[in-house]
């Protein structure tokens, strides 16, 4: 499989949208509740996010194809996500490591935050080397969330 890692472009968005979507329909359930991610997905709230943020999202391509994106917002991983037809195949790491990559070309700390009950995802992090730093309570989700950080 041949990679590349660029630029979102508005011409993608439509893709990135129905990745997140679908991934989100996914994979999100056994933590989010089936009512929180409807709630989530048929609000818009997804679609919207990744419009406003588009400017700040990075795509890879996976044999000329978008298999998933990240988004940061200073020095915040704010969302990376593999597309649930993607996932396990190292994509997610390639993504981490080029966003790990570009964030500390501007910042000595870095971090992301993780909701307490994704065990995969958490898990994806601490292989990676980043640090649990403090647990808060979204109140929107209604749910637990970690913060990691990981320093240069």
């Amino acid at each position: 499989m041949n990679f590349v890692i660029r630029k979102a472009g508005s011409s993608d968005l439509p893709e990135i949208q129905d990745i997140a979507r679908r991934t989100i329909d996914a994979c999100y359930r056994s933590f989010l509740g089936d009512d929180g991610v409807d709630w989530f997905l048929n609000s818009g709230a997804s679609d919207q996010y990744l419009s406003s943020n588009l400017c700040k999202c990075q795509v890879i391509e996976a044999d000329g194809k978008i298999a998933g994106f990240y988004i940061c917002r200073g020095c915040l991983l704010d969302l990376i996500m593999v597309d649930c037809n993607h996932q396990r195949k190292g994509i997610g790491s390639r993504l981490l490591q080029h966003c790990e990559e570009s964030l500390f070309t501007k910042y000595d700390e870095i971090r992301l935050e993780s909701f307490e009950d994704n065990k995969r995802t958490i898990n994806f992090y601490r292989k990676h080397k980043w640090i649990e730093k403090k647990r808060i309570m979204d109140e929107d989700a209604n749910c637990w969330k970690i913060t990691f950080i990981k320093k240069r």
